[in-house]
């Protein structure tokens, strides 16, 4: 799956191609990281849940079954729904991109899946240091409107606390500080860019109206 500063920065191309602004750029992009937060990304939130609960991934299309529960809002575009649903699109998207290339890469060959696991984490870990970003929340009032939000899903259980703690940790930029000095193993930073732009036009094309001439 990608990382949150990959998800921020598709989520703001995104926000800016509908022109959301305001609280509805932020209940999107906060939106855009919402299906991690629950199942431990974090390591702090008060409730976890499955991976398999909060990415719906019933038979491993988690954006359809999710769209098959929101559909009425992702079709209204409500900002909080349809920013969950790219977020899994986007791990959609990423995960099937590399499995499909390093299946028919010398790289991938003898390797087993945990192995090729670690291989596209360190590569999307690498790509996220590209991009900073955060979701913009100055206060608690401001984190109990975003929980409310949230909470209409009915596999979120999120608190205001919870909220401030990933904003917390994205504006101190706490996360992957592992790969500042690694080599990309498998991707370039120009196909990842390509695949960042190529993910965003498909979901436009599926899900905003932005059909293909």
């Amino acid at each position: 799956m990608p990382s949150w500063n990959i998800h921020l920065e598709a989520g703001d191309r995104v926000a800016r191609k509908i022109k959301f602004s305001g609280q509805k750029r932020k209940e999107f992009l906060f939106g855009c990281l919402l299906p991690d937060i629950n199942n431990g990304y974090i390591n702090r939130v008060k409730t976890e849940k499955p991976h398999e609960a909060t990415h719906y991934t019933y038979d491993k299309k988690s954006s359809l079954n999710f769209y098959a529960n929101y559909k009425n809002e992702v079709d209204k575009l409500d900002p909080l729904c349809l920013g969950y649903l790219f977020h899994l699109y986007t791990d959609g998207f990423f995960n099937y991109d590399f499995y499909r290339t390093i299946k028919r890469s010398p790289l991938g060959e003898g390797l087993e899946r945990e192995e090729k696991r670690k291989i596209k984490h360190h590569d999307f870990w690498l790509y996220d240091l590209n991009f900073k970003h955060n979701l913009g929340i100055k206060n608690l009032s401001e984190a109990k409107v975003l929980a409310k939000a949230a909470n209409k899903i009915s596999v979120v259980k999120i608190t205001p606390e919870d909220i401030l703690d990933v904003e917390n940790l994205l504006v101190k930029g706490e996360f992957n500080n592992n790969s500042k000095k690694s080599k990309y193993l498998f991707y370039t930073k120009k196909r990842l860019d390509t695949l960042l732009e190529d993910m965003i036009k498909s979901f436009s094309n599926d899900y905003l109206g932005e059909k293909d001439a």
